[in-house]
Formats: C-alpha cells, structure tokens, sequence
C-alpha cells in the first residue's frame, strides 16, 4: 500500500501528547515520552539531549529505543531524567537510606569488656593485672636475657629461656604478668571461654543511593573514602547521607589516660559506586558504624572544606 502523507511533514521529531512525569518520592523525575518523525531523519537522539518543552528541560535524555514501521514513520519512545528543581535546588536529590544491623565475628580480645580501656584497666573477662604464673597456659619466652635461669644437667648446665604463662580470669592466659599479648583461654574449668577465639559483635550498616547533578560533588564521595566522620554530612563535604532517625551523637569521647580524653567519630565511608545516569551521577554508598570510634592514627577524619 502506497503512504499518502496529510498534515505535518514529520521533518522533525514531534512530541505526541500522553507524556508522563514520575517522581520517586526522593527527588528523582523520569519522563517518558513518545516522538514522531518520518525514518529518512535518520537516529536524532543523543544522551544527555534536554526535554522538549521548557518547564521540564533539567530532565536530561537517559535511553530510548526508536522503531521504524512500513510506512516509513519512525517511533521513538525516550525516557529522560532530571532532579526536581524544588529538592535541593536541583543540585542532588535526598537519599534514600537503608540501615541494617548484624552480628559479625570479631577477635575475643577486641570486646569492650576484654580489651585494656584507655584508662589502662582490664575489665570483667580477663581481669585486671597482675596476673598471676600457671601451668595451665603454654610456656613463653623470656624476652630479657638478663633473667634466663640455668638447670644443672648431667655433664654440664642448659639456659633456660622460657617460663610459665601468665592466668587471669576465666582462664585468660597471657604472655606476662602485666598482660602483653594474649595467647588464650586454657582453662577447661570456664566451659564458656576455653578455646574461645572470637565472639559476635554487633555491627551496624548504612547504605543509600544519592543522585547528583555535578561530577565535582561525585567526585567529592570518591575523595572521603575511608575518612570517618562525626556528622552526617561529612563536615559539610558531602549532602546528609545518614537517616534523620539516627540522631547521633555520632561521636564518642574516650579516657586517654588518667586526666585527658580523646574525641573518636563514630561513621567512616566505606564503600562508594558512581554510575552515569543520563546527565546525572547516581551514587550507591556504604557507611559503618563503629561503637568504639575509628582512629585517627588508622582512619582519616574528615576536614571542612576551604572558605570558597
């Protein structure tokens, strides 16, 4: 059947009425359009091409797929994208967040009822120095060799170089009497701790998914990786990445000895994945949360960014 052409010529791409807007809630629009033209124009559209009509030409073309039918009419169905111009001033949208909480294996010396505090005393697990020498513990060696013993053997004398391990409670054996490196729980008589390594410790998760307009703030979420933070915004580096439901504080201060303290943040950045979206930057991050603080001598902390 031959094509018989009435009204427009189609020489360009004609937006059909019927578009739709959505808005995920967050401050993410999708528009998806429908465009006529006739086949012989040739593949118009290009990523990151704005919406036709004014009032919504910050969404910005993301994918479309064109068909062409007997008649020599090409469709185009295109989905564009765009942050809501009232979210943000239209420079990221909210995040949306999920938290999750879970148990995972830590070393037994690493609990806080375990480990020396900052105030240089043990807590209930092990017990508090000075342990006291057991040989229900392995032998350990003597690291000053002033005090190395000697044994009378036939034919002569040997060095002695090791001695009996040190006890503190439930069987928590260490190296010396003030403590050092542990080596265990030895005692069968604590069934709850002999030859327990490691206990579960609860651990907590943060992850979202942010949409950014510029690649300089994309980058930004790149260059915080690895740096905690006392804040949900990373000391104003980044937009508020943590649920407002956590309300913080997100800071703990610690004894460093016997009249000062320490300020320990408790969130670092963990993980971050950037993925172009149309003219957007759509980024899936990963925060923990540390109970005990991350350390500045092994993590970053984030610095406010200079003055403009």
């Amino acid at each position: 059947m031959a094509r018989k052409d009435y009204g427009d010529d189609l020489l360009e791409d004609i937006l059909l009425p019927g578009w739709k807007l959505s808005d995920d809630g967050f401050g993410l629009h999708t528009l998806s359009a429908t465009y006529k033209a006739d086949a012989t124009l040739g593949f118009e559209f290009i990523r990151g091409d704005a919406f036709t009509l004014t009032d919504y030409n910050y969404c910005k073309l993301h994918k479309q797929t064109t068909s062409f039918d007997a008649l020599g009419i090409a469709t185009t169905n295109a989905e564009y994208v765009g942050i809501d111009p009232d979210v943000n001033s239209g420079n990221y949208t909210n995040p949306q967040i999920t938290s999750a909480g879970g148990l995972t294996t830590e070393k037994i010396e690493s609990h806080p009822d375990f480990a020396i505090t900052f105030a240089q005393q043990r807590l209930k697990i092990a017990g508090s120095p000075p342990y006291t020498a057991s040989p229900i513990g392995p032998l350990v060696a003597i690291k000053n060799p002033a005090n190395y013993n000697s044994i009378t053997v036939p034919g002569g004398a040997i060095g002695v170089t090791k001695q009996q391990s040190f006890i503190g409670e439930n069987g928590a054996c260490f190296e010396n009497a003030t403590g050092g490196k542990f080596l265990g729980f030895f005692d069968p008589a604590y069934p709850y701790f002999y030859g327990k390594t490691s206990y579960l410790a609860p651990q907590q998760t943060i992850s979202g998914i942010v949409y950014v307009k510029e690649a300089t703030l994309a980058n930004k979420f790149l260059d915080l990786l690895n740096y905690s933070s006392g804040d949900a915004n990373w000391k104003g580096n980044l937009p508020n990445i943590i649920p407002t439901y956590l309300t913080g504080p997100f800071t703990i201060t610690v004894s460093t000895g016997p009249e000062t303290t320490d300020t320990y943040n408790l969130l670092l950045l963990t993980q971050v994945n950037i993925e172009s979206f149309g003219a957007l930057f759509k980024i899936s991050y990963e925060i923990k949360y540390s109970s005990v603080g991350w350390h500045p001598a092994v993590y970053n902390e984030a610095k406010e960014p200079p003055a403009p």
